[in-house]
């Protein structure tokens, strides 16, 4: 069992839509940090008058290694502002997928050029950028949303095909590591910012806020203990466990969702430039090609989009309303619907799920197949309705799940208390389903009312010419 669960980490293909995603994103922040904070500046960053004077080999001669230049130990200003361009123009082909591998490794070469011949400037969001480069070079990162499948599509070769895995596991080890040694840097008293002791004592957070050099409001800079000892000690073990935490599927995609917040409130309250995106780029790595699918609209080697198709209950006025709210919010057209008393069609779609089922709450199915009922349904529509997208992290978080199951249910017992009927079969079919186990009597209650009001809406015969 060991074995195979090793050979299929390894080994076993997977869809390549995560790393196209990494590779977007990593490509457009180094686009964007370059020539916004870098380009401008090369001649004041990079010369003999810069911040770090000396030639590359003096500047890293005490720490025993040589570093790796294009230009040798002279780069001066003119040098690293052709450099810098052209990281921009490898950062854009990376970020456009056009000869994807090549400026991979254009970007990564140039992006090490800069980050050695001026160490002083950067911070670990350029060290976890310049590894995020790294990594790239080594992944099949075009080989979803790109140029290159594009002009591989026109040569009449295959393009979405599943790919190793073996560069993604490595990368995603990678996160791991870096996680639980900062970690264990905060336990040990190497926190950064925060003197020693400080992510044990609880004042962590607290001391970070008021930072003079980083903190981005002076509002928070005396934080009570009640608020900074929570958030120090869960941010200390979310980091210490993450690898736990990931590998746990169960666990996985709440940590996630934890980190997706703790970072964008990071970028929020602290001034720490792209470091919180650059993080946050390589959880695409962990999430499911299937999600990743939904937020494109589509998968790769294919021409239509990702449908996926709503059951609801068309003889109830809260489902109908809901299913209103969803077209208005439906801006990509990515949503179908199917009434679940269209009973032929509906149990076709969903063999595994009985006709109670779909009236106790709505189904949501994918098109590769899986489905989802209840709260689940609306969290997998939260990654197709672009409004809709600032809410997934919350809806991964500890707690989420059972608090919305819980609350899908009571509003799906209790519809009754909430819609306003305009018919006679409305009401009736509420009343049926109002608070009672849907057992089998009630089912064939509700297939009865159905049928008559069924019928009743079926138009008339017309007249016989001859009479």
């Amino acid at each position: 069992m060991i074995a195979g669960a090793f050979k299929a980490f390894w080994g076993a293909p997977v869809r390549p839509e995560p790393l196209a995603f990494f590779r977007v994103m990593i490509a457009g922040i180094v686009l964007v940090d370059t020539a916004t904070s870098l380009l401008p500046w090369t001649n004041m960053w990079f010369s003999r008058g810069g911040p770090n004077p000396e030639t590359l080999g003096a500047t890293f001669s005490h720490l025993g290694y040589w570093p790796w230049s294009l230009l040798g130990g002279a780069t001066g200003g003119a040098g690293s502002f052709w450099i810098a361009v052209a990281l921009c123009f490898a950062a854009l082909l990376v970020l456009l997928g056009l000869g994807t591998r090549a400026a991979c490794v254009a970007m990564w070469a140039c992006i090490v050029v800069l980050h050695l011949r001026a160490p002083n400037i950067h911070n670990s969001g350029d060290v976890l950028l310049r590894v995020a480069c790294f990594y790239l070079m080594l992944m099949p990162a075009g080989a979803a949303f790109s140029l290159d499948n594009v002009i591989r599509a026109r040569r009449g070769k295959l393009v979405g095909e599943p790919v190793l895995p073996w560069s993604l596991r490595l990368a995603q080890i990678q996160i791991c590591i870096l996680y639980i040694a900062t970690g264990i840097e905060k336990l040990i008293g190497f926190g950064g910012f925060a003197a020693p002791g400080d992510w044990v004592g609880g004042s962590a957070v607290r001391r970070t806020m008021a930072h003079a050099l980083i903190a981005r409001w002076p509002w928070f800079t005396d934080l009570p203990l009640w608020v900074s000892a929570p958030a120090s000690w869960i941010t200390l073990g979310w980091e210490l466990f993450f690898p736990l935490l990931i590998l746990w599927r169960r666990t996985r995609y709440a940590a996630l969702a934890y980190g997706v917040i703790l970072h964008l409130g990071i970028f929020a309250m602290m001034e720490v430039t792209h470091f919180s995106f650059t993080t946050l780029a390589w959880y695409w790595l962990f999430v499911p090609a299937a999600v990743v699918m939904d937020l494109a609209g589509r998968q790769t080697g294919s021409t239509g989009k990702r449908i996926h198709t709503v059951f609801f209950d068309g003889m109830c006025p809260v489902c109908k309303k809901a299913k209103r709210n969803l077209e208005r919010l439906d801006w990509l057209g990515r949503l179908q619907y199917e009434d679940i008393h269209n009973r032929a069609a509906a149990e076709t779609a969903l063999p595994a799920v009985t006709y109670a089922d779909m009236l106790r709450q709505m189904y949501v199915k994918r098109p590769d197949g899986s489905y989802f009922g209840g709260f689940e349904a609306f969290r997998a529509l939260a990654a197709v309705l672009p409004l809709c997208w600032p809410l997934v992290p919350f809806l991964w978080l500890p707690g989420a799940k059972f608090i919305g199951t819980r609350l899908y249910r009571f509003i799906a017992r209790n519809r009754f208390k909430f819609a306003k009927c305009d018919d006679e079969a409305c009401s009736l079919h509420l009343k049926l389903l109002a608070g009672k186990e849907l057992d089998e009597t009630v089912i064939k209650q509700v297939i009865e009312l159905h049928e008559r009001y069924r019928r009743t809406k079926q138009p008339a015969p017309a007249a016989s010419a001859a009479g």
